[in-house]
């Protein structure tokens, strides 16, 4: 299918101005789209250290706390006697109540403080409640359970430990329990216990407010190391334990990784993930802040939305511009091509007209200079070619007047005398007509020897018979003995096999060779030699005769040389003549092969 230059030009104007746009709108879109991810992991991992912070203060004030109540001078005399009646219990604690009073109600340290005497005898401070000592006398068997469990692992540590199981029997929310063992000398008297309700470090981790930073799907929460949570979730209610949490983030986490990535969270939604192991000893939990990919996202999806209208209208604007600039462009060539549709009509009158200095400026000028000659060289072509012609016609007419002057002066001449001898068998005797008979028969045998010799001159008998080669020697022999000038033929072809045009084209030229040096050039040796190439004829005849200048009109004189080059040239073929006055000729002939096998 045939595209013009026009169209061709717009569309690939069209390719180096897009892809530009294309190229430099997919990487700012890229870049930009990287950047935003950058700035929300940034955000997320500050609001995660922010909780993770609150959260080391939150413990460490708790720490603070239970080292306090088990450092106290009279602690010793508590534990001894909590065995004893409530009377005398609550009158041992009543030191203790100005300091809970005040400490405790003022930062809310725990929902409740558990004293559990060496023998098993609990009480229990409500810090929400009366904020008095009572007995705990634990009906449900997995609170009996838990608090022995948190007993027994504060006996084995030696210190304060956290116990973080999960439970639902006070206050009907989960706790965890920090405890500490209080021993003297050696001899365990009994453990503090500090119930923590997991509702408080909620408030730290949990806020629905679209203003905190982490807009409408963001969200802080953490998992314990049964990959529970442990604080709530901002999707699902009642997630305290009950929302298993095994995504990428929190596996990382626990293996001690702290960095950020896209990952799918307990809902199988992709967020935007910053995640650590918090630094609290004994308790072992991971702390992510999140936010969906989507709400992330949206900044970017503006963008994207921008670039693609901005390409638009941009590609719009470049369509126009590239239409004329093509236009432009190709509108001299079009001039061009209606000016050579004229030329090739032999209409050489139409120039056409430059406004541009430029390469095609430069083309118009050449295109111009070129109808320019060529309108003058037709006119040398014309007379060129009716000086061929008259040549042509000109030799045609001298070999029938050559044909004329034979039959006329040698053929008329013997039939004439022919018919006189038959004119002379009328009345002569039978001796005289004998004799007369015998003159006819050597003037038939004169006539058919001229009638054989016109017809080698006008196309040889051993040409057809027997092959170029032989034609050649016997027209060297002849030469050479009608003549006088020594020949010396060379013959290096190995097989003859030609064509039948090639022969005759070839034989032509080494009779008009030999025919110009016998007639004009004087010579007395003359040398032939025929050889062949793999690819290549090569003719090559050169005399020692007194040579001639050789300028353009000499091929004009009917002295053979046009015939022999025109011959050459329908052979596809390269003729070169060198000589110079007194120094001889030399023709040399290259045609190409052309086998009659």
């Amino acid at each position: 299918m045939r595209v013009s230059l026009t169209k061709k030009i717009f569309f690939n104007f069209l390719i180096l101005s897009i892809v530009p746009i294309l190229i430099i709108d997919t990487y700012f879109y890229y870049k930009s789209k990287e950047a935003l991810i950058n700035r929300t992991f940034d955000q997320l991992t500050t609001v995660r250290i922010e909780k993770q912070n609150r959260l080391n203060s939150f413990f460490n004030q708790r720490f603070d706390f239970l080292k306090t109540l088990s450092n106290l001078h009279y602690t010793d005399t508590i534990f001894s006697q909590l065995d004893k009646n409530d009377s005398v219990v609550s009158g041992v604690f009543s030191g203790l109540k100005e300091i809970l009073m005040t400490k405790d109600n003022k930062n809310n340290l725990c929902c409740r403080i558990i004293f559990v005497s060496n023998r098993g005898k609990k009480w229990v401070w409500h810090s929400q409640n009366k904020k008095i000592f009572q007995r705990l006398n634990p009906k449900d068997s997995l609170e009996t359970q838990i608090l022995k469990a948190v007993i027994r692992k504060s006996k084995q540590s030696k210190k304060a430990v956290i116990y973080d199981e999960k439970n639902d029997f006070s206050m009907k929310s989960h706790s965890i329990f920090m405890a500490n063992a209080i021993t003297n000398n050696e001899k365990y008297l009994g453990t503090i216990i500090l119930e923590i309700s997991l509702n408080a470090i909620n408030k730290i981790m949990y806020e629905n407010n679209p203003h905190n930073g982490l807009g409408k799907t963001g969200e802080t929460y953490l998992v314990g190391e049964d990959y529970y949570m442990r604080s709530s979730s901002r999707f699902k209610d009642n997630s305290i334990f009950k929302i298993k949490v095994e995504t990428e983030g929190v596996k990382k986490a626990f293996q001690g990784q702290t960095g950020t990535a896209i990952i799918r969270d307990y809902r199988n939604i992709p967020v935007l993930s910053s995640f650590n192991k918090i630094n609290i000893p004994e308790l072992n939990w991971a702390v992510l802040a999140e936010i969906d990919e989507q709400e992330a996202m949206v900044p970017i999806y503006l963008i994207r939305n921008d670039i693609i209208f901005m390409s638009i209208i941009l590609s719009i604007l470049l369509l126009g511009l590239v239409e004329l600039l093509s236009s432009r462009i190709t509108a001299p060539l079009k001039n061009l091509k209606q000016a050579t549709d004229k030329l090739r009509e032999g209409k050489y009158e139409r120039l056409v007209s430059i406004n541009s200095n430029d390469e095609i400026g430069d083309l118009g000028l050449a295109f111009n200079k070129m109808i320019t000659q060529l309108d003058s060289q037709s006119a040398r072509l014309e007379e060129e070619r009716m000086l061929r012609a008259k040549s042509l016609f000109d030799g045609q007419e001298m070999e029938r007047q050559r044909l004329s002057r034979e039959l006329h002066d040698s053929l008329g001449q013997s039939i004439l005398a022919l018919k006189m001898k038959f004119e002379q068998l009328n009345g002569v005797s039978e001796e005289k007509k004998q004799k007369v008979l015998e003159e006819i028969k050597t003037l038939f045998q004169k006539i058919m020897t001229e009638i054989r010799n016109i017809s080698n001159d006008l196309m040889p008998a051993v040409l057809s018979e027997f092959g170029l080669i032989m034609a050649l020697k016997k027209m060297c022999r002849e030469v050479e003995t009608q003549t006088g000038i020594s020949i010396h033929f060379y013959n290096e072809i190995q097989q003859e096999v030609f064509e039948k045009k090639m022969e005759v084209y070839i034989y032509r030229i080494v009779q008009e060779s030999l025919s110009n040096s016998i007639k004009h050039a004087d010579a007395t040796q003359i040398e032939l030699l025929l050889k062949e190439t793999d690819k290549t004829i090569t003719l090559l005849v050169s005399d020692n005769g007194n040579g001639f200048q050789m300028n353009e009109a000499v091929y004009l004189k009917g002295n053979g040389l046009s015939n022999m080059k025109e011959r050459i040239k329908l052979l596809n073929g390269n003729i070169r003549i060198s000589t110079n006055m007194g120094e001889g000729t030399r023709i040399y002939c290259e045609i190409p092969k052309t086998r009659n096998i």
